[in-house]
């Protein structure tokens, strides 16, 4: 009796480690796009403003150690801008911290995960639309910026959209910040679960 082997493709690690870098790099992409076609303008400068917070790291760093890097990781460490050229003011910014970059990165990583399973299912299912929503939360909840109408120092992008519409008296609580993270992890979670269930099943 003939027996025939069946191999299934299996998870190749630099495969998913593409899609995350490409889905990395796709954050600013997409943060810029939106900046641009909202506000209006181009980048047209980059500011790299961690520098010139060096110094008083080092100094907090001698004394209080903690505080000096709770200090340092709040701060932004590069900087894009839309400038007037006539009154060299910001008309606005979208800033990146240490704090953003690694939700960032580890967002990239599950998402890399979760689109390299979905590409190895007959279909797609709704755990990968539900992980995508996921990933669109995580990285909002985390992304700042400042516009020259609505704000001067960096601001949460929620915030900011807030006031854009509107709603000038809306009140900062964190808690808003909070529960988009705990939804969107929640819903990137679940489509990975979801995604790692139908990949078995189709062994």
């Amino acid at each position: 009796m003939d027996k025939t082997l069946i191999i299934h493709p299996q998870e190749k690690p630099d495969h998913w480690l593409w899609i995350s870098v490409l889905l990395f790099v796709s954050f600013f992409v997409a943060g810029l796009t939106a900046m641009t076609l909202l506000n209006g303008g181009v980048v047209n400068r980059i500011l790299l403003p961690i520098g010139a917070d060096i110094a008083m790291f080092q100094l907090i760093w001698q004394e209080q150690p903690l505080s000096a890097l709770a200090f340092i990781v709040t701060k932004s460490l590069f900087v894009f801008i839309h400038q007037d050229p006539r009154s060299g003011l910001n008309l606005w910014t979208l800033q990146y911290d240490s704090i953003t970059l690694a939700v960032y990165l580890f967002t990239a990583l599950l998402g890399g995960r979760l689109i390299s399973r979905a590409r190895q299912t007959t279909r797609h299912s709704a755990g990968l639309l539900r992980g995508l929503l996921g990933v669109v939360l995580l990285v909002t909840a985390f992304t700042y910026m400042t516009a020259i109408e609505h704000c001067s120092g960096a601001t949460w992008v929620g915030f900011v959209a807030f006031y854009g519409l509107g709603f000038s008296d809306f009140e900062f609580y964190p808690y808003y910040q909070g529960t988009l993270t705990l939804l969107g992890l929640g819903l990137l979670i679940w489509g990975l679960i979801k995604g790692r269930q139908q990949t078995q099943a189709n062994r």
